[in-house]
């Protein structure tokens, strides 16, 4: 009986494992039949908006770019006198002289040329990214509509779904958020059209769209430029509006880095029907890339955020605070400060963070060490030599929301950045009130001030609140 059982056991699996394998069968072709419809609804959809684009084209004039502050910071930091400047820790690492995020950031040498296997093979943000290199068509005829026109049908035509899949899976599974996705769609171009920048132009708006991202061609005389829709207020840069919304020009070619606002150009005015929002600046989550610098003082940074960081533009200053630093950055904060701040009331623990970022980093504004306005995301102050006071408020409301679990808003000063900090007792000294809550100012760049005291050349009339995650 027992031999018995066991046979029909057997055959009842052999049996389920033949059906399993039929229903596996046919799943799969169902699943390629249903993949190749879509492919095939995709095709039909790029070529109906190629023929759209060239009847729907209309001429715009690029405005100015937005200034975040025209107020210029102070050179020289202003302090009151204080006899006992408190202990504090020595957490700023000593790196050696970095590079200005002005200059591009170089790809990390592969050890085998990829041109010998036909990849594309390159580094970013600490993601190695291999791709077999698929038939693309060799160029554009021209710069005219009809000629980008065709050229988007003629990419519609070929394989691009493994790049696209890349970019989902930078997205899932190493937290790739949407400026880094258009920065490895950029170099995707790139590989792909090597010099030829009206070519890569097409090729990145085309894979935006895919994507469900609002870029478009723009067309100027002498070349073509990609329209980017962001989602937050970008500075520095030429926009337009286009249907409410704004539209960013970013320049592929070196040569036409730095065009004039007032430029003359074309584009079209129909969205691409896939897409469904503009790049999203906001960094909710670090990158899961791990590239650590280690520091002397136990402070670690990653630095494939490092180099994300590098390629942004000048955003809102609440996206540099509510960005979520990397993990080594947090646990290496944390076991830094806990000796100092576990014996510590709320208010002393808050006016030694005050301290600490008064007196332990080396000032300069952002023209003298850069150039140009760069705000600091948290990591970026134990990267460079010198911070400012933007930076060290993004820097010390992220300590304060972190370590000591407290509300923290931005105070935006003319030419001035300050923080202010919701305490759970009574606090005297300069306050806001927002959403009911009283929050004391707290100014890290102020050297030597106390919790609650504000400069003295501000009044009521000048603070302007920004709220924080």
């Amino acid at each position: 009986m027992k031999k018995f059982i066991g046979l029909f056991i057997v055959c009842l699996g052999w049996v389920t494992s033949v059906q399993a394998q039929n229903f596996e069968e046919e799943f799969n072709a169902f699943m390629n039949q249903n993949q190749q419809q879509f492919n095939n609804f995709v095709d039909s959809i790029n070529k109906q908006f190629a023929e759209a684009m060239a009847a729907n084209m209309k001429a715009f004039t690029g405005e100015q770019p937005m200034v975040r502050d025209p107020k210029p910071k102070p050179d020289k930091l202003p302090e009151i006198k204080k006899d006992n400047v408190p202990e504090l820790p020595v957490v700023k690492p000593q790196l050696p002289p970095q590079e200005s995020p002005d200059k591009p950031v170089e790809d990390k040498p592969s050890s085998i040329p990829a041109e010998q296997f036909n990849f594309l093979d390159f580094n970013l943000f600490g993601e190695n990214v291999h791709l077999i290199k698929k038939p693309f068509p060799s160029g554009l005829k021209g710069i005219t509509v009809d000629d980008v026109s065709d050229f988007w049908v003629q990419l519609s035509e070929c394989d691009y779904e493994e790049m696209l899949q890349r970019c989902r899976i930078a997205r899932q599974q190493q937290a790739f958020n949407d400026w880094a996705i258009y920065q490895l769609v950029l170099r995707m171009a790139q590989q792909t059209y090597d010099h030829q920048y009206n070519e890569q132009v097409v090729m990145t708006v085309f894979l935006l769209n895919q994507l469900g991202m609002e870029a478009k061609v723009g067309f100027a005389q002498t070349h073509l430029f990609c329209l980017i829709a962001v989602e937050q207020q970008l500075y520095g840069i030429s926009f337009v509006d286009i249907a409410g919304k704004r539209y960013y020009v970013f320049e592929l070619d070196p040569y036409y880095n730095h065009i004039k606002s007032s430029m003359a150009f074309r584009t079209y005015d129909i969205p691409f029907p896939e897409s469904t929002h503009g790049l999203d600046m906001n960094l909710p989550q670090p990158l899961k890339s791990i590239e650590t610098a280690n520091a002397e003082e136990e402070i670690h940074i990653n630095l494939s955020m490092i180099e994300l960081f590098k390629t942004y533009p000048q955003v809102n200053l609440e996206v540099y605070a509510n960005a979520t630093p990397s993990k080594m950055f947090r646990e290496s904060i944390e076991q830094s400060f806990k000796p100092y701040l576990k014996t510590q009331s709320t208010y002393d623990a808050v006016s030694f963070l005050l301290a600490y970022l008064q007196y332990g980093f080396d000032y300069a504004t952002d023209d003298e060490q850069f150039g140009f306005e760069k705000p600091f995301f948290c990591e970026e102050n134990y990267y460079y030599p010198y911070n400012d006071c933007e930076d060290r408020s993004v820097l010390f409301s992220f300590l304060v929301r972190h370590l000591l679990h407290l509300d923290v808003v931005l105070i935006d000063y003319p030419g001035h950045v300050a923080a202010a900090v919701h305490f759970p007792t009574e606090v005297k000294g300069e306050y806001v009130q927002h959403k009911g809550k009283k929050y004391v100012i707290c100014d890290p760049t102020y050297i030597g001030a106390p919790v609650g005291m504000e400069m003295p050349d501000f009044t009521p009339a000048d603070r302007s609140v920004i709220p924080l995650q």
